[in-house]
């Protein structure tokens, strides 16, 4: 699954990212599935660490273990009537046969496991089972009970309902408030939300055959998981039809399984070796149209050819369908043959001139890459998650190494590395870990980039051969099968012969990442360059090594351009620092890069001085040794550094740096790198650099409200996409400048905002958020109360004018919206809104407290469950903190302060260096003087 996109409809920035602090089946196999009762019991719980940092899991959670399976379903027949009244009145009447396959024989307490399973059922209405000997249903489990425990297979069939369910199932339905959705139901279920329309054990180790029987509309298209059998109109209604699709060949967790039925437009892309490739998207707005489908996603088939090669095994599914759809939860996720994606990736040319094409292609690399890592492989239970997710995601940076630049592929690589890094500011938990509240938390930065980038690191130390060897073996050993991390762990040492376990001990089950410090001296005699590094991460309260065992390369580049190459390995041995000499030539060097080719996961504190940092800005050869020197000369933050950025950086080739800095210059908040943004709205071209800029100018600065209305009014539309424009008016609005309220309602109203995804009109309502203006809190009531706006742009309405009431000085109007928005907690019939409306109150303070209950109430029973805990403990938190609207305050006169302070030092640094100059420049005048008085007696005769 990729969580890895915007609100607003793209992925996550690659250079934003730092800044901050979003399987499997196979063909069956019996024994693989027959688990003995104690297996958990014969890990080496050593391996497994459980006691987690504070803010990844609550002192309540425990640890989470994969069910017994004496009693396995091994085949599940679903019936579904889902014709147009059914999908308008949200209701899906449903009847399910489960084939389960006996295991008796335990004896003593076990012995109940032979005679009963538990399914999860979450509020679905039971008609009537058939097949056991009794039933019970609490509104969560629905357990079946056998008088005597039983060897082979027996059916049970299920008679229910499915109704408004609040996860899982999603019906998308026109209404008053949106009256703009074409009708479909689709479903989305990782982590564990099949449990919310279909009684099964909704857990990874668990795998079914499947056979989808879809009552439908004959107007209407349906698709699910595996192969379509038949689509046949009834015979005495023509109007409604029945189709089959049946995965018989492969088996499927509950979180994979999937279906569709509704109103798509629909492409066919031709096959790969026979496989069909068809593209479909709910039909909503103008945008869903075929060509755009297939520049969405019209290289699906090329990177199929290129993924077979690259991990060794042949598709094994009869199509490879991807559907697009606004009611998809997450981002996209890799259902068996029919992946599912939210409906911000559709783009079009305009959306694509920043780049947005090339995030897509990536996410469908992602999801892909669950065929082998996830669907045919599958994770035995959810903390060895990182087999399918961090695997996911190092292929997307495969994918870039094979069709992009290397500069691309470097920037990708280290942007997932920070990614990671970033989060573990909040927390830090090792990869494989069984302690968490929900499943749903265990896909996050440290699975994602956290694992894909130790991947990385296990390729360099195994060597590329050996790597791609093991890998291969893998995925040919293991599909249709469920494995844990010493499976994988096996097959690496297997192939490269080395071992492995103090790797996985450090950098799987065990936290943290290498910190590195680094000094450099010079020797002019000896001609030779002084690296000294320290490893400063140890932690014994959280069980941080204070030595990774790494090898970490060192490039230095002399005047000449010659480049010399010296390795640092730490070792138990050397301890956490380590002196390394490397011999140059008679040129100074100049440049000095630290793990230059990305080898190893770390952070750098590194600060040569100037000279060094500029030079390796200019002449670097790697991106990320770039943005490193542009980053320290920022943070040096005097005005002779930021001088030499600003001359620096509109010479930087590649766009990536670029946008890096821009990123960086933002975070320093001085008014030296804000004069920097200014300058750079001006003269910068590329759209997947002005994105990022536009994006950075969130200072309120006359010179950057004179850029951002030039974006907007004047650059050339080949430079200006949908998201440009989108952070442009966020940030014009933050600007409070009184005419620009005007410029920002009538973009509201303007046929010209709203284009794909309404991105530019997300823009303006956050900007009139920004504005602060009672007129812009009037206009964002107006569009949100009285008139119709699709769902994803509703969400950002609701925080637009929560932004917008925070701010206002009365406190009646800062009540008025807390009014409003408890209205949209209560009523409003999207859940996305509801939510969004709830998180809003929290941000309110103590002027929402007179609808914390309501929240809370909200908060606890209309989302899924792996969403409701940390909903519910934010609301429990309104009114414990002071006003938002005063703490801004108090951070906007600290940030005016500092500006002040600013001023004063570099008045101060001008004069000194006025001084300076005068001081050597007289120096000078005396030493020339005293010369030529010499050289005057030296011609004088002697007396």
């Amino acid at each position: 699954m990729s969580r890895a996109f915007l609100e607003s409809g793209g992925q996550v920035d690659q250079q934003k990212v730092s800044k901050k602090g979003n399987s499997r089946k196979m063909p069956c196999c019996d024994s693989d599935l027959r688990i003995e009762v104690n297996e958990d019991a014969t890990c080496d719980s050593g391996h497994y660490p459980i006691a987690l940092n504070k803010n990844f899991a609550t002192d309540a959670a425990k640890p989470s273990y994969a069910p017994h399976s004496r009693i396995l379903p091994v085949h599940i027949r679903i019936s579904l009537q889902s014709t147009e009244t059914e999908l308008k009145a949200s209701r899906v009447p449903a009847a399910v046969s489960v084939t389960v396959r006996g295991h008796s024989g335990a004896s003593g307490s076990a012995a109940k496991v032979d005679r009963v399973l538990k399914l999860n059922a979450v509020d679905l209405t039971i008609n009537a089972v058939k097949g056991v000997d009794s039933w019970d249903h609490d509104g969560k489990i629905l357990e079946l009970h056998w008088a005597k425990g039983f060897d082979g297979e027996k059916v049970v069939d299920i008679d229910y309902v499915i109704e408004k369910p609040i996860a899982g199932l999603y019906f998308h339905v026109a209404d008053e408030a949106v009256p703009d959705r074409a009708l479909h139901v689709i479903t989305d279920h990782e982590t564990e939300r099949a449990r919310y329309w279909l009684p099964c054990v909704d857990v990874p180790l668990v795998r079914t055959t499947l056979e989808f029987v879809i009552t439908h509309s004959t107007h209407h298209t349906a698709v699910a998981n595996g192969a379509h059998i038949s689509t046949t109109p009834n015979a005495d209604n023509a109007a409604i039809s029945t189709t089959i699709y049946k995965l018989a060949n492969h088996t499927c967790p509950s979180y994979l399984i999937c279906w569709a039925v509704g109103d798509f437009v629909t492409v066919d892309d031709g096959d790969v070796d026979g496989m069909k490739l068809q593209y479909l998207c709910s039909r909503d707005n103008e945008f869903v149209t075929p060509e755009n489908l297939l520049k969405t996603f019209g290289k699906t088939g090329a990177i199929v050819r290129w993924m077979q090669e690259k991990v060794g095994l042949k598709f094994p599914w009869e199509k490879y369908y991807q559907i697009v759809s606004p009611r998809i939860e997450g981002g996209a996720m890799e259902n068996i043959s029919l992946v599912t994606y939210k409906d911000v990736y559709l783009f079009n040319d305009d959306l694509g001139k920043d780049g947005f094409g090339q995030a897509v292609n990536g996410t469908n690399v992602h999801e892909m890459a669950h065929t082998y890592f996830g669907d045919l492989i599958t994770m035995r239970h959810f903390e060895h998650v990182w087999l399918k997710e961090s695997w996911a995601t190092y292929i997307d940076y495969c994918y870039y190494e094979d069709h992009y630049s290397h500069d691309e592929a470097r920037l990708k690589s280290f942007t997932q590395m920070e990614g990671y890094i970033s989060e573990t500011a909040r927390y830090m938990r090792p990869i494989v870990c069984r302690t968490y509240n929900s499943s749903w938390d265990l896909f996050d930065a440290h699975t994602y980039p956290g694992g894909a980038f130790r991947l990385h690191m296990l390729r360099w130390s195994l060597g590329d051969a050996a790597f791609w060897a093991a890998i291969k073996t893998y995925t040919n050993t293991f599909a249709g099968k469920s494995v844990e991390t010493e499976d994988f762990k096996r097959v690496l040492e297997q192939q490269s012969g080395l071992n492995l376990t103090k790797f996985f001990d450090q950098w799987i089950y065990g936290r943290g990442y290498v910190k590195l410090k680094a000094e450099q001296q010079y020797d002019a005699d000896r001609r030779m360059v002084q690296i000294t590094l320290e490893q400063t991460q140890g932690d014994k309260a959280l069980e941080v090594p204070a030595v990774f065992e790494v090898t970490i390369e060192v490039d230095v580049m002399d005047s000449r351009g010659e480049v010399y190459t010296t390795e640092v390995t730490f070792t138990d041995a050397t301890g956490p620092k380590v002196v390394a000499f490397v011999a140059i030539g008679d040129a100074k060097p100049t440049v000095i890069e630290v793990d230059p080719r990305g080898k190893v996961l770390h952070t750098l504190d590194f600060n040569p001085g100037e000279a060094i940092l500029e030079a390796t800005a200019k002449k670097g050869i790697e991106v990320t040794s770039r943005i490193r020197a542009y980053r320290q000369l920022i943070k040096n933050g005097n005005v002779s550094a930021l001088r030499k950025v600003s001359a620096a950086l509109p010479q930087e080739p590649f766009y990536g740096v670029r946008a890096a800095v821009y990123t960086a210059l933002e975070n320093a908040k001085t008014q030296a790198a804000v004069d920097i943004l200014a300058q750079s709205l001006t003269v910068e071209t590329d759209p997947r650099a002005l994105r990022v800029l536009a994006m950075s100018c969130t200072m309120k600065d006359a010179g950057i409200r004179t850029g951002l209305l030039a974006v907007l009014t004047t650059k050339p539309a080949a430079e200006v996409s949908p998201r440009t424009r989108r952070f442009a008016y966020e940030n014009l609005g933050r600007q409070q400048h009184p005419a620009d309220g005007a410029f920002l309602i009538q973009a509201s109203e303007s046929a010209s905002t709203r284009d794909i995804h309404n991105l530019s009109l997300q823009g303006v309502l956050l900007g009139l958020g920004h504005h602060r203006s009672q007129e812009a809190l009037q206009q964002l009531y107006r569009l949100l109360f009285e008139s119709k706006m699709p769902e994803n742009t509703l969400v950002v309405l609701v925080n637009a004018y929560a932004s917008g009431a925070l701010t206002q000085h009365s406190k009646q109007s800062r009540k008025d919206a807390c009014e409003h928005l408890a209205q949209l907690v209560r009523a409003h019939p999207a859940s996305r809104v509801r939510k969004a409306s709830i998180r809003a109150l929290i941000k309110m303070g103590d002027d929402a407290l007179a609808y914390k209950s309501v929240c809370e109430a909200v908060a606890a029973v209309s989302f899924a469950e792996q969403d409701t805990l940390k909903l519910v403990a934010a609301v429990r938190t309104m009114g414990g903190a002071k006003n938002m609207n005063d703490l801004q305050k108090t951070v906007e006169e600290l940030e005016s302060k500092i500006k002040k302070v600013e001023a004063v030092v570099s008045l101060l640094e001008a004069k000194e260096k006025e001084a300076k100059e005068k001081e050597a420049k007289e120096k000078e005048a005396k030493e020339k003087e005293a010369k030529e008085k010499e050289v005057k007696e030296k011609e004088e005769p002697k007396l």
